[in-house]
């Protein structure tokens, strides 16, 4: 019994690591691509990015809500290279769990061999490291790994309860394919009218 409640336990903890483990012992061999969590400003500082030398060329997702209209014709104007818009779907709960989802969905559907090494993340500082672990915990069984960049300074000190809730709702999303948004019904309606 002891024997098998070990073997469990190993089982247990290694699927709960297994997308921090995957991507340094077999990593994606895709090319990188810059992905943008939701604003104007955070889509801009992409679209200089990949103007730049060092990013020049890699494409851009974009994870937004339809209510936002991004991109505006201006910033796809300004794309140097391929940008693609995910919209947030209301299921996932359009919140940061929701676009880490919707993140791993998209990443799920692209052929295995362009499903990109690195995924450079573009937020704000005070959405990291949240938002990176978030997002790591969704692509990271793909083989990717997700580096983070906010866009307005150095990342900041994570927020314990919304880092751990969100690393939650990600388990329970690689478990079940829900983040779990409905069990908190005024929480998800007031994402949605936000959002949708």
């Amino acid at each position: 019994m002891k024997r098998w409640l070990a073997l469990a336990s190993v089982a247990v903890i290694g699927w709960t690591c297994w997308p921090l483990l995957r991507p340094r012992l077999l990593p994606a061999a895709g090319p990188p691509w810059l992905v943008v969590l939701d604003g104007y400003h955070r889509l801009d500082r992409a679209l200089a990015l990949q103007a730049g030398a060092a990013h020049r060329r890699w494409p851009i997702l974009l994870i937004t809500c339809p209510q936002t209209g991004q991109p505006t014709s201006a910033q796809r104007a300004r794309a140097n290279g391929p940008l693609l818009v995910l919209l947030e779907h209301p299921p996932l709960g359009g919140d940061t769990a929701g676009q880490a989802a919707a993140l791993g969905h998209w990443l799920r559907d692209q052929p295995g061999q362009q499903r990109p090494r690195r995924l450079l993340l573009l937020s704000d500082s005070h959405h990291f490291p949240r938002a990176r672990w978030a997002a790591q915990l969704a692509v990271g069984g793909l083989g990717t790994t997700v580096q983070p960049w906010p866009v307005n300074g150095q990342a900041s000190s994570p927020e314990l309860w919304p880092a751990f809730r969100d690393a939650l709702r990600l388990q329970l999303w690689r478990l079940s394919g829900s983040t779990g948004a409905h069990l908190v019904p005024a929480f998800q309606q007031y994402k949605r009218n936000q959002c949708f």
